[in-house]
């Protein structure tokens, strides 16, 4: 039987029965290329039914700037996923790997658990240019794991993009003993550009089938598709149905295939697969619906065309799901320091812990305006714990506020106080 809860954080919970929510994912080999100004088709934002959660996997993005946070990618799609009410709760990068995940302002507070990993695999593991990154979360006390990766490239490099997975598979380890490695985890998305390619194909026979929209002919001879069903890789994964071309390799901003000295034989490089253990609860039964499985061929700036995913993914019901952290009231900050005050219950706080300061519209965990770090009573206390925020470090600052305690291990909001303003 699975775990609800993780071992630090036991909310008072009682499940009812489960839910669903929808998850967004999309991968996309950018090819070193800037985001493009209009990225609502991709996001599919135009919809009314938007997702609870969106997490986007890049490969190749432009190493000018390794920033996980400040780069040209992570400002675009924050701007533009944070405009129609998300949060960003966690990014990672490795290289030219980036992926970003970001939830409903209304689910932020039943996000705990986050953590981040990442995997060289290129160059016998020295280099960062190929490998993978995930992102693993729990919501209501559901875990997943959303892994980002990019494989050896090359057609006959079949066994090389094996020995990749192994290496993301064996070297990212987590906090939790209960979820130590990625395949312990009740859900596992795995979304990249795989690399795999089609096998024995001569380019002019590809073309033609593609052009006939033969995709089941080409896709007997799809090295992913052979790897799984010989039990060499993605053992008890899924794939949805692929009902589009493949996605690599064309001419930039162009609809042809590779015209290139090259030539090389088009492939469905860009992949989305899951994995779900449907029985790691008693009375509940996890399951994975996918709602659609496509690509983007509208976005012609790389070489590769975008694919995404929307899958319904059940997890348990709550009735209630108090956080730790319950902070005072907080009144009006005006021309003085703040004590603020809150009290505990079922955390034991830790070294690093911290409280945070934001604006009530805060779009990223990362964005506080200033924090200051709890220091836990030596002893037991009914006395509630305090920080002191110092007016010389808010006195610039105006509008509607909010305070978030950040528990380190594995970073997780464990509290959230009232909106208040800030008003000199």
């Amino acid at each position: 039987m699975g775990k609800v809860c993780s071992k630090k954080f036991i909310p008072i919970a009682k499940t009812k029965g489960s839910k669903t929510i929808r998850i967004y994912l999309c991968t996309w080999n950018v090819g070193t290329k800037p985001p493009p100004d209009d990225l609502a088709s991709l996001l599919s934002l135009d919809t009314d039914l938007r997702p609870d959660i969106y997490v986007i996997g890049l490969q190749e993005v432009s190493t000018s700037d390794l920033s996980a946070t400040d780069n040209p990618w992570t400002i675009k799609l924050t701007s533009t996923i944070c405009s129609k009410g998300y949060i960003r709760f966690k990014d990672v990068r490795l290289s030219g790997m980036l992926e970003l995940a970001f939830c409903r302002q209304n689910i932020f507070t039943s996000i705990n658990g986050i953590e981040s990993e990442k995997t060289k695999t290129g160059f016998g593991g020295w280099w960062g240019n190929k490998g993978g990154v995930c992102i693993r979360f729990d919501v209501n006390g559901i875990n997943m794991c959303i892994v980002n990766s990019h494989l050896a490239a090359h057609r006959d490099q079949t066994p090389e993009r094996i020995m990749d997975l192994n290496s993301i598979l064996e070297d990212q380890k987590f906090r939790d003993d209960d979820v130590n490695n990625i395949l312990d985890h009740d859900y596992v998305l795995w979304l990249g550009d795989l690399n795999f390619r089609l096998d024995d194909l001569p380019r002019e026979e590809v073309l033609t089938r593609i052009k006939e929209k033969d995709y089941s002919y080409l896709l007997h001879y799809d090295q992913l598709n052979k790897t799984r069903s010989q039990g060499l890789a993605f053992v008890d994964f899924k794939e949805g149905p692929i009902n589009f071309p493949p996605t690599y390799k064309f001419d930039v901003e162009s609809e042809i295939y590779d015209t290139s000295e090259k030539q090389r034989v088009p492939a469905w490089c860009d992949r989305i697969l899951w994995l779900a253990h449907d029985d790691s609860y008693e009375g509940v039964h996890l399951d994975v619906k996918q709602l659609h499985y496509k690509h983007h061929p509208s976005y012609k700036t790389s070489d590769h065309r975008p694919v995404t995913s929307l899958f319904e993914v059940k997890i348990l019901s709550f009735v209630t799901n108090t956080l730790p952290v319950i902070f005072h009231q907080q009144n009006k900050w005006a021309k003085a320091d703040v004590v603020v005050k809150f009290v505990i219950n079922r955390y034991q706080p830790t070294t690093w812990d911290w409280v945070g300061l934001y604006q009530e519209d805060f779009t990223n965990i990362d964005h506080y305006e200033d924090f200051e770090y709890v220091v836990p009573h030596s002893k037991e206390s009914e006395e509630p714990l305090k920080v002191t925020f110092l007016l010389s470090k808010f006195k610039h600052l105006r509008g509607k506020h909010i305070l978030l305690y950040i528990g380190t291990y594995k970073n997780t909001m464990l509290g959230l106080s009232n909106v208040f303003v800030i008003n000199h």
